[in-house]
């Protein structure tokens, strides 16, 4: 026969997941689109946000003129595929990203006090744009 305690049901309960966010996208000069939306997709999967939540939350990661092309266009951008489009379409120029990281890879060097691994992670860096 079991005694009081081993007939007791074990409660669990479950821990609630702390949400992550994103960065903000501006569509400032020299931010890069492709490189914001790698972020916002990591973040959405850890969310575990399928496209339409990544569309519906788009909006509070937009800032400046992102925001009001985002405005603007929000009929059109029925989906998250045709916002990742439009984004990287009007705001990203890949081949100015990648020279520009070209430019700089040339120029890096090991700063002072800059451990081998930090210096190697950053050239890693500018070779993936």
């Amino acid at each position: 026969m079991p005694t009081e305690q081993e007939a007791k049901p074990a409660v669990v309960t479950p821990s609630l997941q702390q949400w992550r966010s994103p960065s903000t996208f501006r569509g400032a000069p020299g931010e890069d689109p492709l490189k914001w939306l790698k972020e916002y997709d990591r973040v959405a999967n850890f969310n575990k946000w399928d496209d339409m939540m990544c569309l519906a939350n788009v909006y509070f990661f937009l800032d400046g003129t992102a925001r009001q092309w985002y405005v603007n266009n929000e009929d059109a951008l029925d989906s998250w595929e045709a916002f990742k489009n439009g984004l990287s379409g009007l705001f990203g120029d890949r081949q100015r990203y990648t020279r520009r990281a070209e430019e700089q890879l040339k120029c890096r060097a090991q700063r002072s006090g800059e451990s081998t691994q930090s210096y190697i992670q950053s050239v890693l860096d500018f070779a993936k744009r």
